[in-house]
């Protein structure tokens, strides 16, 4: 090859790596960018996930109750009153499923959209509100970072309040991180912040609030100052705050009596912290472990950032704000906090996001790999993380992969040998870009591919799909008493015991009957003592797997006239299925 030739292969491979600083050339065209970019991660699964038991559901059911009923400010999950839930994520969600109309009054993907819009315009509102602080190509590099995190793309697609609640929580830290590093401190950027506050009350409680707070003790441990405070105009703010904020305290009183009534100090300290609560704590190091494998991939360069912002903080103010947002935070969650960590480190992405891009966009060219990064690892061994997980998913169910999903697992372990590759030879730029596609596409095929194709871990989808031409009026599930049959079949728990069955049975009342197989024996001891009646011949069989109990479901479905069975698909006739091996020995699960 002549030195010309080389030349121009040269600046062909530079200019394809350079695009991230290309794309910020158009004011107009990264925003562009990013806004494909989380249509094309988010919108599969967000179709094609079938409703997931049992938080997401909740929400749902609530929601679509809330709106049959014609009353906003009363949700309820049946007759239940969830006081840890605010109201503005079933405003926005009931929102969704009035302009959808009640025919998609049970579309999971319906109630799924504000989350969807929200974790979208947080990905905006990271490159907008960063660049003043970091230039374009670096806001830019951190945004698509953010984007792709594997618990980003998870809150994007399901219908709870985390996924609304990272908008204003984005919002309201960058405004924050704007004000502390700029003495002026502009009166549009301080009412930016407070209402980003007062709808993050609104949507998930004091989530935002308490956020904000960690971060400022933890710049009062760096600095012992907060005279900059003054520049967030507190007493113009908080008033707007507590008036976008107010709604969720009024819905309280309304339900409550007295807001919060009948809860203990625990339950209203966790109803205070958010959405989410669990009823055990979790183990320490639980929320330091899901934000490094949540935060994939850029935990490869966090070593890095974490080395030189530690350096630098005490001579810059933005390492020293990204550092107490992350470090602030994260001890209120390992300390206080009983939420699940996989809801509740992605508000800390941003900062962590803008950190490891200002580490890409730092490379020297040198080809030299980065200190204290990930990079040391193997980059043939980096394969083996998505790997294990579609491997573990796959053995999990007994199942082998289809085609497509077998091409797309390939290609996603080679970008990830790839990034691997451009790490150690110090090509970050580089490494961002197909770091980026890498885990874009996992997302993908995780969300969006394997799971919604593995029918049997989904019960009540499969129940549906069987029983679609059948006369669902009244139906009776037993056995199955996950949110997710409520939501799918309209089945409520009145109708989900063999005393309800058998009261129809004795009414000569045609029923639909869905029987899991435990729950057979007891089922007929009702029918028998009240009807001297049994289960005839089913017209069509189940079998699925309930995940959120681990245990196998073997279902029987009887037609309402069994002289005349509705029709089913071929693929659940009885005929050739029996129960699970050791299905009679694995007890009770509902």
């Amino acid at each position: 090859m002549s030195s010309f030739e080389g030349a121009e292969a040269v600046d062909r491979q530079r200019t394809m790596w350079t695009w991230w600083a290309t794309l910020t050339e158009r004011p107009w065209l990264p925003s562009l960018a990013l806004l494909a970019l989380c249509a094309v991660v988010y919108l599969p699964g967000l179709v094609r996930l079938p409703p997931v038991d049992r938080t997401e559901i909740i929400w749902s059911e609530t929601t679509r109750a809330m709106v049959d009923r014609g009353d906003w400010t009363s949700p309820r999950f049946g007759d239940v009153v969830h006081q840890y839930r605010p109201i503005g994520t079933f405003w926005a969600q009931g929102a969704a499923r009035w302009l959808a109309g009640p025919a998609h009054d049970r579309d999971i993907s319906v109630y799924r959209i504000p989350s969807f819009l929200a974790v979208t315009l947080a990905v905006l509102a990271l490159f907008w509100l960063a660049r003043g602080l970091v230039g374009a190509e670096t806001a830019l590099i951190a945004s698509a970072l953010f984007a792709v995190a594997p618990l980003t793309v998870l809150v994007s697609q399901l219908a709870i309040a985390e996924g609304l609640s990272l908008l204003p929580a984005t919002v309201a830290m960058l405004a924050l991180a704007r004000i502390y590093t700029n003495e002026e401190g502009p009166i549009g950027t301080a009412l930016l912040f407070w209402v980003a506050v007062g709808i993050g009350i609104l949507i998930n409680a004091l989530l935002v609030p308490i956020l904000v707070l960690a971060t400022l003790i933890a710049l009062y441990v760096f600095d012992r100052d907060l005279s900059w405070l003054k520049r967030l105009r507190p007493v113009l703010g908080v008033p707007i705050a507590l008036v976008l904020g107010a709604p969720w305290l009024l819905v309280r009183a309304h339900q409550d009596g007295v807001a919060f009534s009948g809860l203990s100090w625990r339950e209203f300290l966790a109803a205070l912290g958010g959405a989410q609560d669990m009823k055990l704590r979790a183990f320490p190091g639980t929320f330091v472990l899901a934000l490094l494998l949540g935060f994939i991939p850029g935990t490869m360069l966090l070593g890095t950032a974490v080395k030189r912002f530690w350096a630098e903080r005490e001579q810059q103010r933005l390492p020293r704000f990204l550092l107490a947002w992350v470090i602030g935070y994260l001890i209120y969650l390992e300390g206080l906090s009983s939420k699940p960590g996989t809801y509740m480190v992605q508000t800390m992405f941003p900062a962590l996001a803008l950190a490891v891009a200002m580490v890409v966009t730092s490379e020297r060219g040198d080809g030299k790999q980065p200190e204290w990064s990930g990079f040391w690892i193997w980059p043939t061994a980096l394969a083996a993380l998505p790997l294990a997980i579609f491997a573990a998913i796959y053995a999990f169910v007994g199942e082998l992969p289809g085609l497509l999903a077998l091409v797309l697992i390939a290609v996603i372990a080679s970008l990830f040998i790839w990034t691997g590759q451009l790490g150690r030879e110090g090509h970050l730029r580089r490494w961002a870009a197909v770091g980026v596609s890498a885990l874009g596409l996992f997302g993908v095929t995780l969300l969006g591919v394997v799971l919604p194709s593995i029918d049997r871990i989904w019960p009540a989808q499969m129940i549906a799909t069987a029983i679609a031409a059948c006369p669902k009026q009244d139906a009776v599930m037993i056995g199955f008493r996950e949110p997710s049959g409520r939501f799918l079949l309209d089945i409520p728990p009145e109708r989900q015991t063999p005393d309800a069955l058998a009261e129809r049975f004795a009414a000569k009342t045609p029923t639909l009957s869905i029987v899991e197989d435990r729950w057979a024996k007891r089922t007929n001891w009702a029918l028998q003592s009240k009807s001297q009646e049994r289960l005839a011949q089913p017209t069509g069989c189940v079998s699925a797997y309930n995940v959120m109990r681990g245990c196998p479901l073997y279902f029987r479905i009887y037609s309402p006239n069994p002289a005349e069975p509705c029709t089913m698909p071929a693929t659940f006739s009885c005929s050739e299925k029996t129960a699970p091996i050791g299905f009679e020995k694995s007890g009770d699960c509902d």
